[in-house]
């Protein structure tokens, strides 16, 4: 297989192969070929760690305010009945938007049109009425399954390159991709604890 057999992967430039480093003649030609195997090497950790930040910081805030919906917005039951929205809205999309999305903006595009709408669901929690709450749940509910949807995805196809790269298994590069990804995702949940604990033991003080 030729570098220009290689599928291109967002972020990560086409490059040669292991097998293509050790084929190469000459020690000038190996040595580019194996500089430009590592720099796309490190790009691919690099877009799995930005990823897994990401994700890091929105579910952080995200969670923090979902799980306090109930306590936070209880006037005429508004926070429950603005998840229960949220939540029947991603089972709906979960069947139709994230094909649509990846396929006219692809993985990455998907993952930052998508945050933004977790940003909108947070910011309506500034001002919590019902017309913000229902527009905003909405919306969250649509993206949320392109959001993962697209991560998924995406980090199978640059395992797939780094595969082409290393001559590693796929199988392998997958599941060391999600374990920095959850590494990451499940440290805002310690987050989320200590904010709801916060908050219970202020509202048990007043």
């Amino acid at each position: 297989m030729s570098a220009s057999d290689v599928p291109s992967v967002p972020g990560v430039d086409a490059s040669p192969t292991a097998e293509e480093v050790s084929k190469s003649g000459g020690f000038e030609g190996q040595s580019a070929a194996g500089t430009d195997v590592e720099r796309n090497k490190r790009r691919v950790w690099k877009n799995v760690i930005v990823i897994s930040i990401a994700f890091l910081l929105n579910f952080n805030a995200f969670q923090g305010l979902s799980r306090l919906q109930s306590t936070l917005n209880r006037v005429e039951g508004m926070g429950v009945i603005t998840l229960s929205i949220m939540y029947a809205t991603l089972i709906i999309s979960c069947m139709f938007t994230p094909k649509l999305m990846i396929r006219f903006v692809g993985h990455r595009w998907t993952i930052v049109v998508s945050f933004v709408g977790y940003i909108v669901y947070m910011a309506a929690n500034g001002y919590a009425v019902w017309g913000t709450m229902i527009a905003a749940s909405v919306l969250v509910g649509l993206c949320a399954a392109p959001l993962w949807t697209a991560q998924c995805s995406y980090f199978i196809v640059i395992a797939q390159h780094y595969q082409r790269l290393t001559g590693q298994s796929s199988h392998v590069v997958v599941s060391r991709c999600f374990g920095v990804f959850f590494m990451f995702f499940q440290a805002c949940k310690l987050q989320c604890t200590r904010c709801r604990s916060y908050r219970l033991n202020s509202t048990q003080l007043n």
